[in-house]
Parts: C-alpha cells; structure tokens; sequence
C-alpha cells in the first residue's frame, strides 16, 4: 500500500519501520503462544500424519482466542489496506494501471485468502457448537484455508510473473507465437555537401 500511497517516499518509511516490525516480529508469537509452553504436549494422530495439541495450564487461555485475536486484527488491517490501494490504483492513469495491475491482483488474493483464514478461525474459536464432531468438516475447512493462505504467496508470484511462470513449467506455457523475422530494409545516407565562403 505504501508503495501506492507515496511511490516516491516508501523506501524512507520502511527504512524507519523495519526495526519496530522486527520486535513485533519476535515479541508477538510469544503473545499467543505462552500457554502451550507451560502446557503439557503430545501428539495425535491424524489422516496418515499427526498433530501437536496440548492440555491447557489455564482453561481460559486458549491458543485458538489468541490466534483469533491476532488474525482478525491483521484482517482488518488487510481489508482496509486492500481497499486503500485499489481505489488509489483505480484513479492513476492508464499506462500506470497496467503496469500496477499485478500489484492489485495480489492484494485482492491474499485478502480473499486472509479472509477465509480469519473465518474459519472466528468460527473455531467463538463458536462453541462448530467444535462438535458434526461440524469436523469445518475443521478441516480450516486447514485448507491455513494451506491457501501459506501458499498464496508463491502462487501469486507464479500467476504474475512470465519469466517465473516459463521457468516453473516450461513444457506447458510455451511461447506459440510465430517468430517474425525482421524484414531487411536498406539505408542510404545522403550527405549534401555545403560551401561557406
């Protein structure tokens, strides 16, 4: 969004925002996470692989609220930065829209993505009747939105990047243009000679 917002300015904002992203990077899991690490661990086995779960230290404190907490806060802020670019993409000019057409595509996609994750995590963890053995299915809706979300990334750098695209599978997107053979065109230069007296 900020490369929209302030195309000449965004280097200096991140320049002055990366320290503080890094600290909530490594302050904030642990925000979430602290109840598993006191908790007792095991495994369960699931579909051909297994689980790590746990037994809560404090009943109220569950990792699902946490992570909730944090995935629909980043929703929002998701939602409102995608809405942000879009409308700024939708006001440039022609020539620069299709040049930015990629950026918007990935924003909508990791939105749409992002907010089948914040769904599904809503409905685990403020919904105790979604936890019941009925509604499994929605479990595992879960873990196919987790996937998409992990995943968006590089599918986007593969939707919108050619070059990738060829490299990654080079049998199916074959170039079918017929190569065009530039024709051959003759160039005379004619010089007039001019007298100064």
């Amino acid at each position: 969004m900020t490369c929209v917002l302030f195309p000449t300015s965004y280097d200096k904002i991140w320049r002055k925002m990366t320290p503080v992203v890094w600290v909530c990077l490594i302050v904030l899991p642990f925000a979430g996470n602290w109840n598993c690490v006191i908790s007792r661990i095991y495994m369960d086995s699931f579909r051909g692989g297994f689980t790590m779960n746990y037994m809560r230290a404090y009943d109220w404190a569950a990792l699902s609220m946490f992570q909730s907490i944090f995935i629909l806060t980043a929703l929002f802020f998701t939602v409102i930065c995608t809405l942000i670019t879009v409308y700024k993409l939708v006001l440039l000019p022609g020539r620069v829209k299709s040049i930015e057409k990629s950026l918007c595509m990935s924003c909508i996609f990791l939105s749409c993505s992002f907010l089948l994750v914040g769904a599904s995590q809503a409905a685990i963890a403020f919904c105790p009747i979604c936890r019941t053995q009925t509604y499994f299915s929605l479990f595992n809706a879960q873990l196919i939105a987790f996937d998409v979300f992990t995943v968006g990334s590089a599918v986007i750098m593969i939707i919108t990047d050619t070059k990738l695209r060829s490299a990654v599978f080079p049998c199916t997107f074959r170039d079918d243009k017929p190569s065009v053979e530039p024709s051959k065109v003759r160039v005379r230069s004619a010089v007039r000679s001019v007298s100064m007296n």
